[in-house]
């Protein structure tokens, strides 16, 4: 009997070192970069990375505050993720079939299926594949909703209402794959819509 070859990307929980490697590369950063500016030797941030060391709760509330994330987008486990609606409403969002994406992220339509629906877990490489595909930021796919409730927690009630609908949300995460000149591109519309008097 011929065994099935594990698809990459297959039941394979997004670790905090998994989502602080993606946090850190979303960022633009190096190891050596980040040691730096948060003050945490880069050999160990490395460990992190790679789970070969467990950081104390000080050291992942030190992390979050570096990242202004929540303390549970690091330390949260994938079981409860929003990845499958995300991943489901972008790509149809983006006028793709599972095919179409699965092409465009170089996996197999049927882990693209399983994902939507739930049934496994995504390795942090193939989140990257998926982000690239459809536009959007990792950190986007990876942060759940009650991440995102806690962080909407200080926003305005009106603003609060306009960040919960998924349109806005997407446009959110397509905005932060942009390049420096794109984004400074859309902030000079933004002000131009703010302040038509000086333009």
């Amino acid at each position: 009997m011929r065994g099935k070859k594990k698809e990459e990307g297959c039941n394979e929980e997004i670790s905090l070192g998994n989502k602080l490697r993606a946090l850190r590369e979303e960022r633009g950063l190096t190891l050596k970069e980040m040691g730096k500016i948060s003050g945490l030797s880069f050999t160990y941030l490395s460990e992190i990375e790679r789970g070969t060391v467990c950081p104390s709760v000080e050291t992942i509330k030190d992390l979050a505050g570096f990242f202004k994330v929540p303390v549970s987008t690091l330390v949260n486990s994938q079981k409860t993720t929003s990845l499958p609606k995300k991943l489901q409403y972008i790509r149809k969002l983006k006028n793709l079939s599972q095919k179409e994406l699965a092409g465009k992220a170089g996996v197999s339509p049927g882990l693209i299926a399983q994902l939507e629906l739930g049934k496994v877990n995504a390795s942090l490489k193939t989140v990257n594949k998926l982000a690239d595909a459809l536009k959007v930021s990792v950190c986007y796919l990876i942060m759940d909703q009650q991440e995102v409730d806690g962080i909407m927690a200080g926003i305005s009630p009106a603003l609060r209402d306009m960040l919960q609908d998924p349109k806005v949300q997407a446009t959110i995460g397509s905005i932060c794959t942009l390049d420096e000149d794109q984004l400074k591109l859309i902030l000079n519309f933004v002000n131009m819509i703010k302040n038509p008097a000086f333009h």
